[in-house]
C-alpha cells in the first residue's frame, strides 16, 4: 500500500457531509486505526472532502482507497502515530462506502433529469449510436423511467467509447433477462487502465441505474471495456406530474 505524505489542513470537530455508512465507517477508523482524526476525500483532486472526524493538522498522509481496479478517493490521516496495517484492514471497507455514497448523491441528481422519451428507447438508441452497432430484442412495455435511464446510460457509455477508444468497434445491446432489462455496451479499445478514476460520466451512469433501484458496471472486458446496466422492469415508477 503506497502512502504519500502531504501537507493539509482543515479543523472543524465531528464528521460532516457523510451519510450514516460513511459516518460509521469514519468512527471505525478513529477507534481501531490508532488515529484521532481522519477525512475522506472523492476523486483523485485533494481536497474535496465527503466526511470528516476530528481536527487534522498540516502534516497527513493521504492513504489510496481502491473499489476493484477504480480509485475513488483517499483517506487522510495524521502523518505521525497511524498504523499503516491497521488503516489497510479498514481502507477497503471505507472505499466500499464511499463508492456507496457516490452512487446514492448520483441518483439523487438524476431523478431530476430523467425525462420521458419522444419516441421510445429503440429509436433513442439508434440516434446515440455514432456508427456502433445496434441490437435491441424484443422489448416489453416498461416505465417511463427505466426507457429514459437506459437510453441516458447507452448514450453516455457510446460517446465515452467514441471519447476514449476513437475509430475502435462498438456495440449497444438491449434485452430482457428475466425481470431485468439488461444494456451492454462494448467497445474494443484498449480497455480501462488500472487505478481508472471515473470522469463525470461514470458517475452519472450508475446514478441513472441507481434512480430506478437498477445496477451498472463498467469494466474490461475480452476486448476492450465492458458498460452493464440491470434495470428493473417493475413496478414501473410514473414521472412526476
Amino acid at each position: 500500500m503506497t502512502i504519500v505524505a502531504e501537507q493539509h489542513r482543515t479543523g472543524t470537530f465531528g464528521p460532516v457531509g457523510a451519510d450514516a455508512e460513511l459516518t460509521a465507517l469514519m468512527g471505525l477508523v478513529v477507534a481501531s486505526a490508532g488515529v484521532g482524526a481522519a477525512a475522506v476525500e472523492v476523486g483523485a483532486a485533494p481536497g474535496h472532502e465527503v466526511a470528516r472526524w476530528g481536527i487534522l493538522g498540516s502534516d497527513v498522509v493521504r492513504v489510496p482507497l481502491r473499489y476493484g481496479n477504480e480509485f475513488v478517493g483517499s483517506l487522510v490521516v495524521p502523518a505521525v502515530g497511524h498504523r499503516p496495517h491497521l488503516l489497510a484492514a479498514v481502507a477497503a471497507r471505507l472505499a466500499a462506502g464511499l463508492r456507496s455514497h457516490v452512487v446514492a448523491r448520483s441518483a439523487v441528481r438524476a431523478r431530476a433529469h430523467l425525462a420521458p422519451l419522444e419516441d421510445g428507447l429503440t429509436a433513442a438508441l439508434y440516434r446515440a449510436a455514432r456508427g456502433a452497432a445496434v441490437e435491441v430484442w424484443p422489448l416489453p412495455v416498461m416505465g417511463a423511467q427505466v426507457e429514459s435511464a437506459a437510453a441516458s446510460i447507452a448514450t453516455e457509455a457510446l460517446a465515452n467509447a467514441a471519447r476514449h477508444a476513437p475509430g475502435a468497434p462498438a456495440r449497444v445491446r438491449v434485452r430482457v433477462r428475466g425481470p431485468y432489462l439488461e444494456v451492454q455496451v462494448t467497445d474494443e479499445g484498449p480497455g480501462l487502465p488500472a487505478d481508472f478514476v471515473a470522469g463525470s460520466g461514470v458517475p452519472a451512469m450508475r446514478g441513472w441505474a441507481a434512480a430506478v433501484g437498477g445496477t451498472c458496471v463498467v469494466r474490461r472486458s475480452v476486448s476492450g471495456t465492458l458498460v452493464e446496466a440491470m434495470l428493473p422492469l417493475g413496478p414501473h415508477i410514473p414521472f412526476p406530474r
